[in-house]
């Protein structure tokens, strides 16, 4: 007799794995398609300033609720450290899409982000960088609040200020033990 859960996650469950990574890819395409074209659709209505006011909204909520899932998937417990609070970040629904590269040494963290399909896709279509730092500012507070509170975080670079040719922004993440 077929599962009668849902028949989504029966399906799902006969995927080869290498399928099922490729459906959470294009799951993160589908998201960032999503969100790019909410944010055109509500800056070309009411202008960039707005748009770019209810995207940090968006962001701070959802992180938050993004968060928390991850956390309760993967069983992460209370004051996870710096190793969960990266994990939790390279399992969110944005990340598969972008290219970044963490550099981790002892209780110290760069996340350097190479490409970012949003300001490229606007550069392409003849719109400017629009100032993506506070978005980041809250997703990132909001995953270390949930995953460890002891971590800390903080900008290097990222649009609306200059960054380097090769990358759009720069994250230093700080460990509980060096952190003190």
């Amino acid at each position: 007799m077929e599962d009668m859960r849902n028949p989504v996650h029966a399906q799902l469950e006969r995927l080869p794995k290498e399928t099922l990574i490729q459906l959470v890819k294009m799951y993160s395409w589908n998201w960032h398609t999503c969100d790019g074209l909410w944010f055109s659709g509500v800056e070309d209505r009411f202008g960039t300033e707005k748009a770019l006011e209810i995207d940090i909204h968006m962001w701070d909520v959802s992180s938050k609720v993004e968060a928390r899932r991850i956390k309760e998937v993967l069983a992460i417990p209370e004051n996870g450290g710096l190793d969960a609070v990266l994990n939790t970040i390279n399992l969110m629904s944005w990340a598969a899409k972008c290219s970044y590269n963490i550099e981790k040494d002892g209780e110290r963290a760069l996340l350097t982000v190479l490409s970012c399909p949003p300001q490229e896709a606007r550069l392409r279509s003849g719109k400017e960088i629009f100032a993506c730092r506070p978005t980041f500012d809250h997703g990132f507070a909001n995953v270390i609040a949930i995953i460890d509170p002891r971590v800390k975080v903080s900008c290097r670079y990222c649009p609306p200020g200059p960054h380097p040719p090769d990358s759009w922004c720069q994250w230093e993440f700080t460990g509980p033990e060096r952190a003190r």
